[in-house]
């Protein structure tokens, strides 16, 4: 096992793989980021035209992924 772990340090794979794991990584938490954003300005939208969100188990899921400083009043 510590040979293998020696040979793709020497061979350089290590900081590759790195680099390629960390790309995708920002690349997915922006993705994420842009989910959110737009799953907050649905949310509010339903809010605002009256939707009950505490009414069903969708909208429990939804309050139950929410921030603690979000204000569901």
């Amino acid at each position: 096992m510590e040979n293998k772990v020696t040979d793709r340090f020497i061979e350089g794979n290590v900081l590759g793989e790195l680099r390629v794991v960390q790309r995708t990584l920002e690349t997915a938490e922006k993705t994420v980021e842009a989910l959110r954003e737009t799953k907050w300005a649905l949310v509010k939208e339903l809010k605002d035209a009256g939707h009950d969100f505490r009414a069903t188990s969708e909208g429990m899921d939804v309050i139950l992924s929410s921030s603690p400083s979000f204000n569901w009043n």
